[in-house]
């Protein structure tokens, strides 16, 4: 067998790919997603700005870094409670208050 043919067969995974199970999840989810997705732009941008780094934040907000990784990845739905934290612990505006006011009235 020659040595490309080996290096691609040790680089093939004998467990079948999950694509289509990641699609149709992607496809099913795709607003909050996208949402999460701003979220975790502006998360970063903070933490550039403020120079923190996702374990600080995670301290700041007793939370792992494991949950702050998450969030920064885009692909946590978030509770209204995380994403209050993370407002008041950033010191940034990640719902805007006015817009949802005025659509309540």
């Amino acid at each position: 067998m020659s040595k490309l043919r080996e290096k691609l067969f040790s680089l093939a995974s004998d467990q079948p790919s999950d694509w289509k199970a990641d699609a149709k999840y992607r496809r099913e989810n795709r607003e909050w997603l996208r949402k999460s997705a701003v979220i975790a732009v502006r998360v970063l941008d903070a933490l550039k700005a403020q120079g923190l780094s996702q374990k600080e934040l995670a301290e700041r907000m007793n939370v792992s870094p494991q949950q702050i990784s998450k969030i920064v990845s885009g692909q946590e739905n978030l509770t209204l409670e995380t994403i209050l934290n993370l407002e008041v612990t950033l010191g940034i505006q990640i719902i805007d208050d006015k817009v949802a006011q005025n659509k309540a009235s």
